[in-house]
């Protein structure tokens, strides 16, 4: 003999459903029916329709000019224009010290050679390092 386990209650999925539909109608009535009724006025229109015609060439040019969308660039001095590639230059120039460009591993090498005791020991300078 079984024993039957208590399921627990669940609603039934067509209420949801009805209520669903319900809404989605009265979006759809509240968008395309009622809002186009209550803000449709005959000024606005008639307004709409004043806007629509063309004006002759003298009424054109009785209005005033519209305003531009971004002002003029400004015009700069060009003169003194920075060179910034000369100055990284001449700072790394000065970090380096003495060392030429030629050969910048060149002072490395001395140490190594004077420490030379039948390995070869080979060092990276650190390029991120203030000397």
């Amino acid at each position: 003999m079984q024993t039957s386990i208590p399921r627990p209650y669940r609603p039934r999925p067509e209420p949801w459903l009805n209520v669903m539909a319900a809404v989605a109608v009265g979006m759809f009535i509240g968008c395309w029916v009622i809002g186009p009724a209550l803000t449709s006025k005959t000024d606005a229109t008639s307004q709409a329709s004043a806007k629509t015609e063309s004006l002759t060439f003298e009424a054109m040019l009785a209005r005033p000019d519209p305003f531009p969308y971004r002002t003029a660039t400004p015009a700069f001095d060009n003169a003194g224009q920075p060179h910034y590639a000369e100055a990284a230059r001449e700072k790394a120039r000065a970090e380096i010290g003495s060392r030429g460009a030629d050969d910048p591993w060149g002072e490395l090498q001395e140490r190594a050679e004077g420490r030379n005791h039948g390995r070869w020991h080979y060092r990276v300078p650190d390029r991120h390092a203030v000397y």
